[in-house]
């Protein structure tokens, strides 16, 4: 897919390119050139619908890497058209003029990492209703701290013990009872009477 559509989209500086299936690729191209890029691909080439923004994290680099999710209209090619914008505060366009869907998904990446979209009619509360903390999905953010702070512990949990281990230990003590009591309900082998007397 890319080795036809990139010789078509020229003027672009493509940072990185993934051909990950025959129909499914991934670029990445500067904030600047965004979009430019995404209005060209649904005006020219075809990709009609977006599908999703995602955000990545990277905290060790101080930066977010937005990927925008674009379905053709046969819905017979995928093509994620990705940037990175700074963690501290550095927005982008709103995506609304070219797919009113946009709205959804910027408001909730505004809520959950604190990304603001310039042009964005309402990113008020979306889920969180009243939140003032750090966004959720942020890295930094503690999920520990906040479930010790704001949720009390029910009964029976206080000893707030690993639950994969505890189950995997039931388990292993089941198998370990089914298995001696099925050792103890075989009759023991008996010698018949007589079978070892010497003649």
């Amino acid at each position: 897919m890319l080795d036809a559509l990139l010789p078509r989209l020229h003027g672009f500086e493509f940072l990185e390119q993934a051909q990950r299936r025959s129909n499914l690729a991934f670029v990445r191209v500067p904030k600047a050139q965004l979009f430019s890029l995404l209005g060209l691909l649904r005006q020219r080439h075809g990709f009609v619908t977006l599908t999703t923004i995602g955000c990545t994290d990277w905290l060790e680099d101080g930066v977010f890497s937005l990927t925008y999710l674009l379905e053709s209209a046969g819905r017979d090619r995928c093509l994620g058209v990705q940037t990175w914008i700074g963690r501290d505060g550095e927005g982008l366009e709103t995506a609304i003029p070219l797919w009113p869907q946009a709205e959804i998904f910027e408001r909730e990446l505004h809520e959950m990492y604190g990304i603001p979209f310039d042009g964005h009619p309402s990113l008020g509360d979306f889920m969180l209703e009243g939140w003032t903390g750090t966004p959720p999905m942020r890295r930094e953010f503690d999920t520990l701290k906040f479930v010790e702070e704001t949720f009390v512990m029910r009964d029976g949990r206080d000893d707030n013990l690993n639950v994969r281990d505890q189950i995997r230990k039931r388990k292993e003590a089941k198998k370990a009872a089914e298995a001696q009591a099925k050792a103890e309900a075989q009759p023991e082998t008996q010698t018949p009477p007589g079978a070892g007397d010497a003649k």
